[in-house]
Parts: C-alpha cells; structure tokens; sequence
C-alpha cells in the first residue's frame, strides 16, 4: 500500500509539471457601442500554469489601429491613450472599447496589476504610450498573487487573455499581424519557461475584393488540378 501512495504522489508530481503552452488565440466580437473588439489570448493544456510576462512585441505588417479610451487626458484636455489597463477607470463600457495589456485578463487596476515595461514608449525617452513600440513588453506587477489561467475558448483547455485591441467601427477591418513570447511558470515552481516565439497573430478581416480574388485563384488552382 504504501508504494502505491508513492506511486500516486510521482504521478501527480509529474501531472503537475506537464501543463504545455499551445499557442494563440483571438475572439472577435463587436461592441454594444459598434467598435470591433478583438481579444488575445495564450493557451495552455492544463489548469496550474500561472502568468509572468509577455514581451518582445513584434508588429508584422499592418497597423493596429487600436482605439483608446481612457480616464486621463493630456495637458490640452485631449483623451490620454495608453495601453495601461490601469489608467481606465471609467468602468466596463469603456474598458469594452478601449485598447489595453495585461497580464490577468483584467482591464482594471485592481487585483492582479499589469506593468508596462521602461521602453513601453515611443519615440523612446517620450512619455507617450498609446503605441506599442518594437520589443515593448508589459509583466506581473504583484508576484505575490498568481495570475493562475483560467478554463474557457472554443478551443478548450485553459487560458489568459493578454491584450486587447478594439478599432473604432465595425466597418473597415484591415488585416495586422503581430507577435511577441509569453513567459510563463508552472503553480509551486520558480523555473520560468517561455512560448509563442515566431508564432504570427493574426486580426482584421480581408476586404471583399480580397475574399474574392482569394476564391478565383483557388478556382484557378482546382482547374489547374483537373
């Protein structure tokens, strides 16, 4: 008996070490107020991985295109942009159509808060963050309180939704590709481990004329084939 309740502690020792990070991904969704929102996530295969960082940010091609709408404003009494989860605090509508990281899946300051990091601005030495410049990444301001992911997606198993990108209308919707790495922990280690490196997320929907060039050439190609 006894090495069987041995057996069953190695068993659970090695379960818990095995949660994998599985890659990105993005729910689409248009606002009450007709803003389209678009929500990354991080996926892992298991419940105890728990939330660092993201960094080295990597915009690929397109533009963002991120809409702002924060608590504070600028010394002209203009809107401050920010992608600072914790500057808005003009409740859920708001932070429903803003722009903003985070490390918790919160859009508000309270909880578990999300840090930008020192070169989170742009041009460099300025104090405007309303642009996520080349390699800028954002991490876990209280280490004391795990962001542990959470079950939920489509895709099943569970994660942590990163950053949100919400674009004014829900008209015109070009496409943007971007990246950045994940680092991550398993519950009850220290070692971080890291993920999503070279992996391409992808928003924005093609316009009409692109879906329909796209469709004669696979039609092209079928005929090719024939």
């Amino acid at each position: 008996m006894k090495s069987l309740a041995m057996f069953g502690v190695a068993a659970l020792v090695a379960s818990s070490a095995s949660a994998a990070f599985t890659g990105f991904s993005v729910d689409r969704a248009i606002t009450a107020e007709g803003n389209t929102q678009y929500k990354i996530y991080a996926n892992w295969n298991q419940s105890n991985a728990v939330m660092l960082n993201a960094f080295n940010f990597t915009q690929l091609s397109g533009a963002l295109n991120a809409r702002h709408q924060d608590a504070g404003e600028d010394p002209d009494g203009n809107p401050l942009a920010s992608w600072s989860a914790g500057v808005n605090l003009l409740g859920t509508a708001a932070r429903n159509n803003d722009s903003w990281v985070t490390v918790s899946g919160s859009g508000t300051s309270g909880g578990h808060d999300t840090a930008l990091d020192p070169s989170f601005v742009y041009p460099p030495g300025s104090t405007d963050r309303s642009y996520i410049p080349h390699n800028a990444g954002w991490y876990e301001a209280s280490p004391g309180t795990p962001n542990v992911v959470q079950a939920g997606g489509a895709q099943g198993g569970y994660r942590m939704m990163l950053l949100q990108i919400v674009r004014s209308g829900s008209g015109d919707d070009p496409i943007a590709t971007f990246g950045f790495t994940v680092g991550w922990k398993v519950a009850n280690t220290t070692t971080a481990l890291f993920g999503g490196t070279g992996q391409v997320i992808t928003i924005g929907v093609p316009a009409p004329g692109a879906i329909a060039l796209l469709g004669l050439a696979g039609l092209a190609a079928r005929r090719r084939r024939g």
